[in-house]
C-alpha cells in the first residue's frame, strides 16, 4: 500500500507552494508524474486523486499541487496567469527532481493542460505529457466568458468579476502574448490529447489543432458525448484509463 505525504516548495515569486505527494510502496519508483489542475480546481480534484491513486499503485511517483493561485497557497485567485502557473509548475518540477526519477511526465486538465504544453516546450526533459480540455487558444477568453462591454470593462478598471470572483488585467495582458500551437511544435516528447465533443467551454476543434501542432509521437482521444469537466462518469473513466496507460507506456 502506497502512502500519502504533503510538501512544500517555493516559486521564484516568493511563495510557498503545497502538494500531496504519493509514493509508491516496495521499492523507489523510476518514474514521476506531475499533475496540474485547472483554472477553477485544485489538488483535491476528484481527478486528480484518482489519477495520483492509479499512478501510484502502478509504482510510480505523483504529486498533485496547487497553483499559486488556488488552494492553500499565498496567492490570490484574481492574480492568476498562465505564465505564473508555468513558474509554477518549473518549482514541482524541481522538487521532484529531488527524488531521482530517471523519468518525469506531467498530465494537466484544463488550464493545467495548456500550462503542461507551455511548460513542455521550455523543459526538454519532460518524458511525456497528457492534456485533458486544455485551450489551445487561451486568448479567446474575452470571447467566450464575457461580453463585449464586460470585455471592455476589464481592460478599463484593470480587473472584471468572473463566476464571483475578480480577475486582473495581468491575465488579460498573458493570454495575448501566448502562443500555445507554437509552443506545442516545440515538443518532441509524446503527448497524449483528451477532449470531448461536446466541451461548450473550449471548442474541441482546439484539441484536433493542438494535436496538429505536435511533431513528436501522439494520441488524440476525442470522449463522444463529453463535457468539458467530465460529469459522465463513464467519460472520466475512459480519460483515466487513457491517461494512465499512456503514461506507464512511456515512462517505466
Amino acid at each position: 500500500m502506497g502512502r500519502e505525504e504533503r510538501v512544500t516548495f517555493s516559486n521564484n515569486r516568493g511563495q510557498t507552494l503545497v502538494g500531496i505527494l504519493h509514493r509508491p510502496a516496495g521499492r523507489e519508483p523510476n518514474a514521476a508524474v506531475i499533475l496540474c489542475h485547472g483554472m477553477e480546481s485544485g489538488k483535491e480534484s476528484e481527478k486528480l486523486i484518482a489519477l495520483c491513486k492509479r499512478l501510484s499503485e502502478k509504482g510510480i511517483l505523483a504529486l498533485r499541487f496547487d497553483f499559486a493561485c488556488a488552494g492553500e497557497p499565498e496567492g490570490k485567485f484574481e492574480e492568476i496567469t498562465y505564465s505564473g502557473e508555468v513558474e509554477d509548475l518549473r518549482a514541482a518540477y524541481n522538487s521532484m527532481l529531488r527524488y531521482q526519477p530517471k523519468k518525469i511526465g506531467i498530465l494537466g486538465s484544463s488550464m493545467g493542460g495548456t500550462v503542461a504544453i507551455l511548460f513542455g516546450a521550455q523543459e526538454k526533459n519532460v518524458a511525456a505529457l497528457v492534456t485533458i480540455a486544455a485551450p489551445s487558444h487561451p486568448e479567446k477568453i474575452t470571447e467566450r466568458l464575457l461580453t463585449p462591454e464586460e470585455a471592455r470593462q476589464w481592460r478599463k478598471l484593470g480587473f472584471v468579476a468572473y463566476q464571483g470572483q475578480r480577475l486582473n488585467v495581468s491575465l488579460l495582458d498573458d493570454v495575448e502574448k501566448i502562443d500555445v500551437p507554437k509552443a506545442a511544435r516545440k515538443i518532441s516528447c509524446p503527448v497524449l490529447v483528451i477532449h470531448g465533443d461536446r466541451d461548450d467551454t473550449v471548442p474541441v476543434e482546439e484539441a484536433h489543432e493542438l494535436y496538429a501542432a505536435l511533431g513528436g509521437p501522439k494520441k488524440l482521444v476525442i470522449l463522444q458525448g463529453a463535457d468539458h469537466r467530465l460529469s459522465d462518469p463513464s467519460h472520466l473513466q475512459r480519460a483515466l484509463a487513457e491517461s494512465i496507460d499512456w503514461l506507464t507506456q512511456h515512462l517505466q
